[in-house]
């Protein structure tokens, strides 16, 4: 925990905070349970309560979901209406309660002197233990499995709340500094969880197109619907997705879920080399399991952004990218896990306050979130051009770089130049999974691999790779080696983008600045066809008794699967 005036965000609050309060007509206690009535818009402590002295003994401090009237303003008897505390709402008191706890540590903690710098926290080794042991008491909600990942997310989204480190993506902070003024009235809190509405450009009124045809009833309304009118604030339909569209090699369009934190999903094959099942009735096909060890993963020939490993609120046409809103991550189809690998960005578009981060990621570096968020990716920001891995911000390359600059990405995991493959490790370590042992699923009629892991538990067990380097260019001139020695696995082309700039990513095989000794990314797609192949192979001949010997029929249909 640290305070630094290195943040961004700006808070909307009220300008006093009460100075008399509760029954006792005494002063506030922060960091004590304390409760705003919404009659008298005055505070009252938890300890001098009337009423609900189990309020007394389980309440927590700086919490905001929830309408309190005082015995004053309703003189039969207190009145306390509980709301349900969502995520936000739950770090917002514990972000004032720990950064209560610093400033009274600190001898700055005052309802009437307000702190000139925010109070950063860090996610990962505060707020997060902090909140994983005090869950129940912050909330009725029940604890899901991946919360973890999606905070850092979830707090950039609330710009009114909160801010965040300049050069430490861990750190976080309230936006407002005053903590005598946060409550279930402050305006910030008001308005979590409610989408801002888009900056729109002052232009001249656009005139309409004269309507054509019969003037039935609700025709005017329907002819004009699509056209924005100045002033007037659109309605936006939901951006939400849970699958995609996307083309099989025979030209085929085919729906495929959306990846999501820990789950990625396939599209597959029958594979040839595995033998028919004896049970199968082709006149009761839904009396039958089939065994995931019975399908291959179908991989593309050709490198592109991936049509379902990335952020669904991203606009993507061929390989350009538009942002939308706070961070948001893709990558592209092919992953590499050794050898010498290049690929260009190309930034076409950098409205007012926007901007991107470029570099590597593997598949557990979340797409809700920026390249370098944590362990899994490593990225160089176009702000400062700092240099960012496990949220941790480093300087770089001075001075950043912006619109119009083509940027290189390269990759380097050493090989034997005989055999071509990385000295002194086992074919696990390179070749990309098979993923027979997933489980199969029927998506919009079409047979999907899914695939779990669990990024907290992967992440204990990370290995470096002794020269292994990632290197960023700018304009064709090296800024140097990034980082180096970093974590084995396999590795994909990111970007992630702020707000609404726009970039154009260059898979190859024509580059403007290709680095001596390396191989261009586009190259990947043919390679791992093979690999893919031999890890397959590799597979069945470690599991042939299984494979030979197919279990017996099990009376259960395969359900679509609940993508929500």
């Amino acid at each position: 925990m640290r305070s630094s005036k290195g943040g961004r965000g700006r808070p909307a609050a009220p300008k006093e905070a009460q100075t008399s309060v509760c029954y006792c007509d005494g002063a506030r206690e922060l960091g004590s349970v304390e409760v705003f009535c919404s009659q008298c818009l005055k505070w009252f402590h938890g300890r001098c309560l009337k009423e609900y002295n189990e309020l007394k003994q389980s309440g927590v401090p700086f919490m905001i979901c929830y309408n309190f009237t005082c015995k004053q303003c309703r003189p039969l008897a207190e009145e306390w209406k509980a709301k349900k505390a969502d995520l936000v709402h739950m770090c917002v008191t514990v972000f004032a309660t720990l950064s209560a706890e610093q400033l009274k540590e600190n001898g700055k903690l005052s309802a009437d002197a307000v702190p000139q710098d925010h109070t950063y926290l860090s996610l990962q080794d505060t707020v997060i233990p902090y909140m994983d042991k005090n869950w129940y008491m912050l909330t009725s909600l029940k604890q899901r499995k991946d919360w973890q990942a999606t905070l850092g997310p979830t707090l950039l989204k609330e710009k009114n709340m909160f801010v965040q480190h300049d050069d430490d993506d861990d750190l976080f902070a309230l936006a407002e500094k005053n903590l005598a003024l946060l409550g279930p009235m402050h305006e910030a809190v008001k308005q979590i969880g409610k989408r801002q509405a888009p900056e729109r450009e002052n232009r001249e009124p656009r005139e309409l197109p004269p309507i054509e045809g019969p003037k039935t009833r609700g025709a005017s309304k329907r002819r004009h619907a699509d056209v924005p009118v100045p002033g007037k604030k659109q309605k936006m339909t939901s951006r939400a997705a849970e699958y995609t569209s996307t083309a099989t090699p025979d030209g085929a369009q085919v729906d495929i879920p959306y990846c999501k934190d820990g789950y990625r999903y396939f599209l597959t094959e029958k594979d040839p080399n595995v033998p028919d099942d004896p049970n199968w009735n082709p006149n009761n096909p839904t009396a039958y399991v089939i065994p995931s060890y019975s399908h291959r993963v179908l991989n593309s020939e050709t490198m592109h952004l991936s049509a379902n490993d990335r952020a669904f609120q991203l606009s993507i046409v061929g390989n350009t990218i538009t942002g939308f809103e706070g961070y948001a991550m893709a990558r592209a189809s092919h992953g590499v896990s050794k050898g010498t690998w290049y690929f260009e960005v190309n930034f076409d578009e950098q409205p007012e306050d926007s901007h991107i981060r470029i570099g590597w990621s593997q598949f557990l570096a979340p797409i809700q979130a920026c390249v370098g968020y944590n362990k899994f990716s490593y990225g160089w920001r176009s702000k400062h051009g700092t240099k960012f891995h496990d949220a941790k911000g480093k300087k770089y390359y001075a001075g950043g770089f912006k619109k119009g600059d083509t940027l290189g990405c390269l990759i380097h995991f050493p090989i034997d130049k005989k055999t071509l493959l990385p000295p002194n490790q086992s074919s696990e370590t390179y070749l990309p999974p098979s993923y027979k042992n997933g489980t199969l699923i029927n998506f919009k009629s079409n047979i999907f691999l899914e695939i779990h892991e669990d990024a907290a538990t992967i992440a204990k067990d990370l290995q470096e790779v002794p020269g292994s380097y990632i290197e960023f260019f700018h304009n064709g001139k090296s800024c140097g080696k990034a980082y180096e020695n970093i974590y084995r696995g396999n590795y994909f082309p990111s970007v992630s983008i702020f707000k609404n700039a726009t970039i154009t990513l260059n898979l190859g095989p024509r580059y403007k600045h290709l680095p001596p000794g390396a191989s261009s990314i586009h190259l990947r797609a043919q390679e791992i066809q093979c690999e893919q192949a031999l890890s397959d192979m590799l597979y069945l001949v470690s599991n042939d008794e299984v494979v030979l010997n197919y279990p017996p029929v099990v009376k259960k249909e395969i359900k679509e699967e609940e993508m929500n």
